[in-house]
């Protein structure tokens, strides 16, 4: 692909994983380049990949896309896209990161159980 920095393509005409996304591609050629085309989870998913210098070890391509997320997987829609805090993820990492995320927030949320919600849910009687 000329222009870019990208690996070498197949030249197929079936799916290109070196071909930027139709919207965005200037933030997304960014950010991939800036990872070196390679997933730049550390452990945020809840895996060590000791196995990989504590970095995951997937690259780019066909069989393991990647997406440029925001760096805060709890970060709303609009937060990701408005960010500088992107990062290149592997489909798994992104998951992951997003479940401890999650669990991270419903254990804040546990210790802390004097907090009143908005709306009683439960049915029970308005604190």
């Amino acid at each position: 692909m000329t222009g870019t920095s990208s690996p070498a393509s197949t030249g197929s005409a079936a799916f290109d994983p070196f071909r930027p996304p139709m919207v965005g591609a200037e933030t997304w050629q960014t950010a991939i380049d800036a990872a070196g085309w390679r997933c730049e989870c550390t452990g945020q998913c809840g895996k060590g990949h000791v196995k990989t210098a504590g970095r995951c070890g997937i690259n780019h391509g066909s069989a393991h896309p990647l997406a440029v997320v925001a760096a805060d997987p709890t970060a709303s829609l609009h937060a990701a896209v408005t960010s500088a805090d992107l990062v290149a993820l592997c489909a798994a990492c992104q998951a992951g990161a997003k479940r401890a995320a999650i669990k991270a927030a419903e254990q804040a949320t546990a210790e802390n159980p004097d907090q009143l919600d908005l709306f009683d849910l439960t049915g029970g009687e308005a604190a």
